[in-house]
């Protein structure tokens, strides 16, 4: 499963594949309408392919309908939202397309 990126399409996805996930999960929300979102996915796509499977990297779509509220909670401040989940918990986030922060971020997923 090593390289697949996680679709959230669901609330029920949401749980199982991020909060209930084993490993750590990156979370990418993006809109395919957004321009920083374009940039800074491939470079999350890249760190994702480094880790040799140590973590997971899920994407969310804000502008679907059944993710509303996930979206709202998460993605509220803006987008690219991204935010790193450990057992359920939210570990750390940052916004914007910041590839420092998601090296950072990166990083750290791998040692939990």
């Amino acid at each position: 499963m090593q390289g697949q990126v996680l679709q959230i399409k669901s609330q029920a996805e949401w749980k199982s594949l991020v909060l209930e996930n084993p490993k750590p999960v990156i979370v990418d929300f993006y809109a395919d309408w957004c321009g920083p979102c374009k940039v800074l996915k491939p470079k999350l796509h890249s760190l994702h392919e480094q880790s040799q499977g140590k973590w997971e990297l899920a994407v969310v779509n804000v502008d679907i309908d059944d993710l509303q509220k996930i979206s709202g909670q998460y993605a509220s401040q803006g987008i690219p939202a991204v935010y790193l989940f450990n057992k359920g918990q939210q570990i750390s986030t940052f916004l914007g397309n910041n590839e420092a922060k998601a090296k950072e971020m990166a990083l750290k997923a791998a040692t939990l």
